[in-house]
């Protein structure tokens, strides 16, 4: 019998060769435990550039309806220990939603586990709903479903904080299991933080491009762009499909 749990990592434009170590360390941990795994490395280059981490709120919630009942979403700049011990031993009764806390003290989305119950997906698809919408400077990371994450997760019963090492993103002495190199403390790599400000030009040219070429009706933009990548990321990957 297929395992019921899927992990997957986002790895698009460019990060899929910026992080292939954390990618492959993602695969070496669903392979301990017999999990699925699947990394989105296609399309290579989204015209939604950063935003495209919506895409973990849209797929999470395929895999759902495909039929897996439970999901870990880990970023693709998150190294995952190779003692990091089994992720369902921290499934508590009446929770649904496991999210550990950042260095800003608020919930750090790089790293999520789901149940597949009506309010994770209740939840997740009012995030969804909200995402032209702004949040607070309390909740906002400045870009991304972050701040709206942050926001709906508020006095929410059937979620639960998680221990740091779950997602460490400022501890770099924790004996942690998961090892988050997003912006903060612990991303040092001045390669890497350059890397990351070249890829984010090269697609906010890419969408200014577009918007260019649409206003002389040389390309027709979408309506909806994620629900395109989204469409586009289920071709590529029916495991996301088909249970």
């Amino acid at each position: 019998m297929k395992p019921d749990l899927l992990i997957f990592s986002i790895a698009l434009n460019g990060y899929q060769y910026l992080y292939r170590d954390c990618v492959e360390s993602h695969r070496t941990y669903a392979k301990k435990h017999d999990y699925c795994y699947q990394v989105v490395s296609r399309p290579f280059i989204t015209e939604l550039g950063s935003e495209c981490c919506w895409l973990k709120l849209t797929l999470s919630l395929s895999a759902f309806n495909a039929g897996y009942q439970k999901v870990l979403f880990v970023d693709a700049d998150a190294f995952i220990n190779q003692d990091a011990p089994a992720i369902e031993n921290i499934i508590q009764a009446g929770k649904h939603v496991y999210l550990a806390k950042s260095y800003t003290g608020r919930f750090n989305s790089g790293v999520i586990f789901m149940l597949n119950h009506q309010e994770t997906i209740t939840w997740l698809k009012k995030i969804l709903a909200s995402r032209m919408t702004s949040v607070s400077n309390a909740d906002s990371v400045g870009w991304g479903e972050n701040g709206h994450i942050i926001k709906h997760s508020k006095n929410r019963t059937f979620i639960e904080t998680i221990d740091s090492r779950w997602n460490n993103t400022y501890d770099p002495d924790l004996d942690d299991y998961i090892r988050h190199f997003c912006y903060g403390p612990l991303r040092q790599n001045r390669f890497l933080s350059f890397c990351h400000r070249i890829i984010s030009k090269i697609t906010r040219g890419i969408t200014k491009s577009k918007c260019i070429a649409s206003k002389y009706k040389l390309y027709t933009q979408q309506k909806d762009p994620l629900k395109t990548l989204t469409d586009l990321v289920l071709e590529h990957y029916p495991r996301f499909k088909q249970y």
